[in-house]
């Protein structure tokens, strides 16, 4: 099976990207299979579903999504990465998971059942048929960010979310420009009397990924901290991947995680305090992050403030280094 040509978003711009063939689930000739996939893993899950699934975390644990991918009975597949809600707003982090040709690797967000770990969102509805990928469509995105953003039949992250709950549809359907896939009438994306809540139907779909026995995640090998939650401090990831910036994280508002090191930009950020610190180096061994004892190495002032910057660089001890691609 060939890949998929699906939407990404890199540094804000929409654009077109080719997925491996492995992200695509299997075609069930009597239903349609959705894939949703952890970025912190390589777990996948797979249920069956519509083209218009609402999907919860099915534990107590945190869950961070890179795609979800959709095949119907007649083997037409759509795919959806984590980078359109991140560019949405909602709770991000960098991933482990790679999914492109070119080892491309999306964003993924974070929805967390019960609310905790300072993340925001319990689940999302997405409409997979409205993300079909066209150059036109990315630029549509690109100009109008609502039509990708702010429209609840389309796409919306949800504070709440139940198992008993049904994701709106656009109610008479938008009319879509044969073979770009563009909206015809923006307007009509933004029209909330369009905006209609089925009566019955398929209800939410709970993400089920790498859970054991007791509903707990599994605890896998070192490379892979998907059993711990985004907001534990005694976890950082060292990653070497050009794809992962450090900088980035600290700079977001909405990124969520553990402390990270980027290797190739050689930075730390502090995700408590949003706060970038050197690697140390040959050339700099204050106030910077030792890579060795995963530690933060105190600064050249007074009380062993950073000489920069005056700031006192913050006390960190790690019980578990996850290094990424090493």
């Amino acid at each position: 099976m060939a890949g998929l040509v699906v939407l990404d978003v890199i540094q804000g711009l929409v654009g077109l990207s080719t997925t491996i063939a492995g992200v695509i689930p299997p075609k069930d000739e009597h239903q349609p299979v959705v894939r949703i996939a952890a970025g912190l893993s390589s777990q996948e899950s797979d249920t069956t579903s519509g083209s218009q699934p609402g999907v919860s975390n099915g534990g107590d644990d945190a869950l961070c999504i890179a795609y979800i991918t959709l095949t119907q009975p007649d083997g037409t597949s759509k795919a959806w990465y984590g980078d359109t809600a991140k560019e949405c707003g909602a709770d991000w982090y960098h991933p482990l998971l790679k999914t492109g040709k070119d080892d491309y690797q999306p964003s993924c967000f974070w929805i967390d059942r019960d609310s905790s770990n300072g993340l925001r969102f319990q689940g999302l509805g997405l409409h997979l048929n409205d993300f079909a990928a066209t150059h036109e469509r990315a630029a549509q995105f690109n100009d109008n960010k609502d039509l990708m953003c702010n429209a609840a039949p389309r796409f919306r992250m949800y504070e709440k979310m139940e198992d008993k709950d049904y994701i709106p549809f656009f109610n008479p359907p938008l009319d879509l420009e044969p073979g770009n896939l563009t909206d015809a009438d923006p307007g009509a994306v933004s029209d909330q009397s369009r905006w209609t809540m089925p009566q019955e139907g398929p209800h939410i779909t709970k993400a089920l990924i790498n859970q054991g026995p007791s509903g707990r995640m599994r605890r896998r090998q070192s490379t892979d901290p998907v059993v711990f939650g985004p907001a534990d401090a005694s976890v950082v990831i060292v990653s070497t991947s050009p794809n992962h910036s450090a900088k980035e994280l600290c700079e977001s508002e909405t990124s969520r995680g553990f402390d990270f090191v980027s290797s190739t930009e050689h930075l730390f950020c502090d995700m408590t305090a949003k706060k970038i610190w050197p690697v140390c180096s040959a050339t700099n061994s204050s106030a910077c992050f030792d890579l060795k004892s995963s530690t933060m190495t105190p600064g050249k002032g007074l009380r062993g403030r950073d000489s920069g910057s005056g700031i006192v660089p913050p006390a960190k001890h790690y019980s578990k280094t996850v290094r990424w691609g090493q």
